[in-house]
């Protein structure tokens, strides 16, 4: 008897990427429904970039942004939440793999190697990202995508989602402006003794460029701006 197509050693990276995916949405689920923070904070600063201080909120790319910036307007990070791209990257990831394994394995009795399967999947999810995200945009209420100065954001207090916020090493928050549109930015302590853990409120005192901003702890903690 023949394994189950995602138990094949061809197949098993596909696997591993949707059970990550469910396992991502399931903790992000529990932790919203129970009003906690973002399930990014076990995953450590890996979505901490300087990059993505060069993208504007409409998506602009500032001129010393590169080609990772560029990269990043046009999956829309700093536009959708970094935790909703990467459920998405996952998702097709892992089935457009599957469904390739399993088209070469019906025409031709074999599987193509990992490598070669991983390849063609990631070149399928990256684009997409980038039309969930577009379509996320359209459908998320309150998006940065309205227009609105990010220096009005100045003031407002928000709170730590992704990582640990440091000196150097921005991590990514949620901030809601003046019209009740929630904002993903990159603070950052004004005091090198200051880190800000997951789930942290914060209040934005200044802002260095981008989307990147300094802030301090919310003085007036579980009082968030309506």
């Amino acid at each position: 008897m023949t394994l189950p197509l995602f138990l094949s050693e061809h197949c098993l990276v596909f696997t591993a990427a949707l059970t990550v995916m469910l396992m991502l949405t399931v903790f992000e689920g529990v932790s919203l429904l129970f009003g906690g923070g973002n399930f990014f904070s076990v995953l450590g600063e890996a979505g901490e970039t300087d990059a993505l201080s060069d993208i504007s909120a409409e998506g602009d790319v500032d001129g010393d942004a590169g080609a990772g910036g560029v990269l990043l307007a046009w999956l829309h990070v700093g536009r959708v939440p970094v935790l909703m791209l990467l459920i998405i990257f996952l998702s097709a990831f892992g089935i457009s793999g599957l469904v390739i394994q399993a088209l070469v394995r019906n025409f031709f009795h074999a599987f193509l190697p990992a490598w070669a399967a991983g390849s063609a999947a990631f070149f399928i999810a990256i684009p997409m990202v980038r039309w969930c995200g577009f379509a996320l945009i359209r459908i998320l209420p309150g998006d940065e995508s309205q227009a609105v100065s990010l220096d009005s954001l100045i003031g407002r207090a928000g709170v730590v989602v992704t990582g640990t916020a440091r000196i150097g090493a921005a991590a990514q928050a949620r901030v809601r402006d003046g019209y009740g549109r929630f904002h993903y930015v990159l603070v950052e302590p004004d005091d090198e003794n200051t880190c800000f853990e997951a789930s942290t409120e914060v209040l934005i005192v200044k802002r260095t460029g981008g989307l990147r901003f300094q802030a301090i702890k919310n003085p007036h903690a579980g009082l968030m701006d309506s």
